[in-house]
């Protein structure tokens, strides 16, 4: 492949070199699935390092660190992401380096600290039970302020449609669509995960509806659809997780991780329960792979077997 096309274009220049060249350790050929994956992953790390001045000619370990750390804040602990990010870049900068494009792998120093999880944590979820409980408070509240419907609104939206909190926070006002019977939410591509257009589960829509009222009754109506003040800041993490802990204590439910995540396993787990497969549950979730459906799915315990006693982490 020519060196110029890695320079001006990296992003093409990588899709085309995962077609026609790169292999895995087997020496085969990646599945179409992986592909996807792997050009998600390299868009991700290549952005990040855009955002910072730096070119996959001159990335280093400290780069990788900061990548990392940036990372952690949407990725479950205790994965295989850092792993599969690492055998990424090492595969890249080996690519890079016979194209004489690098002089060295700031990758093959980390390798060796990194190893596949021997027993991933189960994913943190609700029970059916807290689930409906949970359910009831975003549909029965009623709000004496505009940021009391906003919080629970939130709550709603992400029990209802499954979108992480760093989608639910870049959402435009245009992005939630109330006009019809079925209410619906576009999600635009982020990191791995893909575009696309979620329906918001029954129980949510009134208060989805109520909300997008008010929203639209304040000023920059063409801005980010839930606002942390007045002059349009985007919600932080920080609050998102108040939010998500201050219904879970109205509804009498716990779990170990109290955050987005939580309510974002939920959702996926109900629709398996529901009798989504595990391609119908990833697509509504925007995931690539079927990994994290499958972890959940092993969630589901015979009839008469609630596994309350499993370990949620």
């Amino acid at each position: 492949m020519d060196c110029e096309f890695w320079l001006s274009d990296p992003e093409a220049a990588y899709a085309e070199w995962q077609r026609a060249e790169a292999t895995g350790a087997d020496r085969r050929a990646f599945a179409e699935r992986s592909i996807v994956q792997h050009r998600s992953m390299f868009a991700r790390f290549y952005r990040y390092l855009g955002s910072r001045g730096i070119t996959l000619m001159d990335f280093g370990t400290d780069h990788i660190d900061g990548f990392f750390a940036d990372l952690d804040r949407d990725c479950e602990p205790g994965t295989s992401t850092r792993l599969r990010y690492l055998k990424l870049m090492d595969r890249l900068s080996r690519h890079l380096s016979l194209l004489g494009l690098r002089t060295d792998n700031p990758a093959a120093a980390l390798l060796p600290s990194e190893h596949w999880p021997d027993d991933e944590p189960m994913p943190v979820f609700l029970w059916p039970d807290e689930d409906a409980r949970l359910q009831d408070v975003c549909r029965t509240a009623t709000f004496e302020s505009f940021k009391e419907l906003r919080n629970r609104a939130i709550v709603a939206l992400l029990l209802a449609t499954g979108i992480t909190a760093a989608e639910l926070s870049a959402l435009s006002v245009d992005d939630l669509d109330t006009a019809g019977s079925r209410v619906t939410v576009y999600v635009k591509k982020h990191g791995p995960r893909i575009a696309r257009r979620v329906p918001v589960d029954g129980f949510a829509i009134e208060i989805v509806r109520e909300y997008a009222k008010a929203r639209a009754a304040l000023p920059a109506s063409d801005g980010l659809l839930f606002m942390a003040t007045a002059g349009g800041k985007p919600m932080k993490p920080a609050t998102l997780g108040q939010c998500v802990r201050s219904a879970l204590r109205v509804a009498g439910a716990a779990a170990a991780d109290e955050s987005p995540r939580l309510l974002r396993n939920t959702y996926g787990r109900r629709h398996l329960l529901e009798g989504k497969t595990n391609e119908q549950m990833s697509n509504l979730m925007g995931l690539s792979s079927h990994r994290t459906a499958t972890r959940l799915r092993e969630t589901i315990f015979p009839a008469g077997c609630d596994g309350r006693s499993a370990r949620r982490g």
